[in-house]
């Protein structure tokens, strides 16, 4: 009897494909930008069980996990299960490609490049029939709003309708995340995740880091959305934040405000993407050299992030206080940059 141990499913059952059309098995960070191809370069069978793949699965056969950045993934997607090289066709499919969206948060990218989805526009119906054989949950989007874009609209419309066992998983803003929304879109009936994308507690808070967003419509659409996880609608509901030197003395009430409305937290560490200089330098709490570092490190001491009420990698928990000069040193340089604006 072969032995099982308990590693991450996503490279055994979960693919995704990016905005350039690389397939990947989680957050591209999370695996240093791991590919296992390109949906325009190969067909998807040549990919999912490619070189490429193989060799990725094998550091979960030699335990060596080589391919992985352990300090940011969030390891919540273990279970026990017998590695092997090949897979069978995902059972989840995350659809991240499309960039389409209604709010501009000021971590994003510097600006949405305009796509051209016109591939996907002509052979939806072959990607889908194809990538979805064996699947039995859809994620979009993660990189854009799903609800806001009119050709992930499409594309939830064709896949519940073609495959009308699948049930959807939605990462947003939450702005659009409402009953007559879902209900057009013919999903209200087969959610099994909502994710929604908040980042504070405060409408001042979140004004700063959303632009073109609605805070109060937001809350309104997160009490609707805890009703239909209490009416068994909804299997998982999902608060996620990430955190910066604007939003992180929020982070404690976060979690109690998700506590609240059923939800579970995800914090998530601000990453570069393709974010300004500047502004990810003035963003980054994360990083020893901020000036607010220490501050960030006080927080991290409550022990309501380790309460398994949130989900958060081990970087920003095992985050340790700078020494005094050093921190001294990161307040005067912080000063004197300042005076010179």
């Amino acid at each position: 009897m072969e032995e099982k141990y308990s590693i991450c499913t996503f490279p055994f059952n979960a693919a995704q494909i990016s905005m350039q059309g690389e397939v990947f098995v989680c957050c591209p960070p999370w695996c240093n930008n791991y590919s296992f191809g390109n949906i325009y370069e190969q067909t998807f069978d040549e990919i999912w069980n490619g070189e490429r793949a193989k060799e990725f699965r094998r550091q979960f056969i030699n335990n060596d996990y080589k391919y992985c950045n352990l300090d940011l993934c969030v390891k919540d997607c273990s279970q026990n299960i017998v590695p092997s090289e090949n897979a069978p066709k995902p059972k989840t499919f995350i659809f991240c490609y499309d960039s389409t969206c209604n709010v501009k948060c000021i971590f994003c990218r510097s600006c949405h490049q305009k796509q051209d989805l016109s591939y996907f526009d002509e052979h939806m119906d072959e990607i889908i029939s194809n990538m979805l054989e064996n699947a039995e949950n859809v994620v979009l989007s993660g990189v854009g709003e799903a609800l806001f874009s009119p050709h992930s609209r499409k594309l939830i419309k064709r896949i519940s309708e073609m495959f009308p066992n699948i049930k959807f998983s939605l990462i947003s803003n939450g702005i659009l995340c409402d009953e007559e929304n879902l209900k057009q879109l013919g999903i209200i009936d087969k959610l099994l995740s909502i994710t929604v994308s908040l980042h504070a507690v405060k409408k001042a808070t979140y004004d700063k880091l959303v632009k073109n967003g609605d805070f109060d419509k937001v809350m309104k659409n997160l009490k609707f959305l805890s009703e239909l996880k209490c009416l068994g609608k909804l299997d998982r509901f999902i608060l996620n934040f990430v955190v910066t030197s604007y939003n992180f003395k929020e982070m404690a009430d976060y979690v109690k405000m998700a506590e609240e409305l059923g939800a579970t937290v995800g914090f998530l560490e601000l990453l570069k993407l393709e974010t300004n200089e500047d502004v990810f330098e003035k963003l980054n709490i994360c990083s020893e050299n901020h000036p607010k570092y220490n501050d960030f490190v006080k927080v991290m001491k409550n022990p309501i992030f380790r309460s398994g009420k949130c989900t958060i990698n081990d970087t920003m928990l095992n985050i340790k206080r700078n020494g005094f000069l050093k921190n001294l040193t990161l307040i005067y340089n912080n000063f004197i940059k300042i005076k010179r604006k």
